[in-house]
């Protein structure tokens, strides 16, 4: 009997362990599985911020050898909706119109803008350097065809990463502009960063230079393009680089109403 109570207890204990050591197991693999899961979404969110933030200017902005190959541009002004060249509005819903020319004029270096906004945009520089801060101008006009090879390798990148074409051209779209959308084709907006911090991610906004211009540009008629609160509107994400000339007078009233281009012109509309 004694024997039997011994073998019986002996079995149960086995079966206790066992049983233990089974959930054991099972819990250390949800864990091990849990961290899997928690690793992957890591990473992939790793690889969108590295697409927005690693891009150094020579991979993405680097335009100064390309005016010497494209064809010379000539010049006429154009009208938008509002009948002033100064507010023509380009984004993912207004495309360029085909009919666009525009007059370069050289800033410094091989940049090149409309020639209607070089004299401002050189004060505004000039200004800077004076009071001991160091602009640098890393995209200035583009070309259609420099416009598209950008967005194809933004497009590119996400694909890479696993991305159908449809959602990587959405990404992409963020980032780089759809050709015959972008700025940078009507020759009204560039690309300015710090000599010492030359690297296009949010980091930007925290350089001297940045926050000068973002309390001063209005006074030479620029507006920093896409605020990072109003990416909805924009339909661009942040860029703390990028500066567009609207002109004094309407440079003034956006700053003081706080307002983006698109606002701007339908405030116009609604007045």
């Amino acid at each position: 009997m004694v024997e039997i109570m011994k073998k019986k207890i002996i079995k149960e204990t086995f079966k206790n362990i066992l049983i233990t050591n089974v959930l054991i197991l099972i819990f250390i693999l949800m864990i091990f599985i849990l961290a899997i899961l928690y690793k992957y979404m890591l990473c992939n969110q790793k690889s969108d911020s590295t697409l927005e933030v690693s891009s150094n200017i020579v991979e993405l902005y680097n335009t100064t050898d390309q005016f010497i190959e494209e064809k010379e541009i000539t010049g006429k002004k154009i009208n938008d909706k509002l009948n002033d060249w100064e507010l023509l509005l380009v984004n993912k819903n207004n495309q360029i119109p085909q009919s666009y020319e525009v007059d370069l004029e050289k800033i410094e270096g091989n940049h090149k803008a409309d020639s209607r906004i070089v004299s401002s945009l050189k004060q505004m520089l000039a200004d800077a350097r004076e009071i001991g801060l160091d602009p640098i101008i890393c995209s200035s006009f583009r070309t259609n065809s420099m416009q598209e090879k950008l967005y194809n390798n933004k497009v590119n990148q996400y694909k890479k990463l696993g991305y159908n074409l449809d959602k990587a051209t959405e990404l992409a779209s963020y980032w780089v502009a759809i050709p015959n959308t972008g700025e940078h084709e009507t020759g009204l907006a560039v690309d300015i960063v710090s000599s010492k911090y030359q690297i296009l991610d949010e980091n930007q906004e925290n350089t001297e230079i940045q926050k000068w211009l973002i309390d001063n540009s209005y006074k030479y008629g620029f507006i920093l393009r896409y605020p990072t609160d109003k990416k909805e509107i924009t339909m661009i994400n942040y860029e703390p680089w990028h500066y567009r000339y609207v002109g004094e007078e309407n440079a003034k009233i956006m700053k003081e109403k706080d307002f983006c281009l698109e606002e701007y012109i339908q405030y116009l509309k609604e007045n």
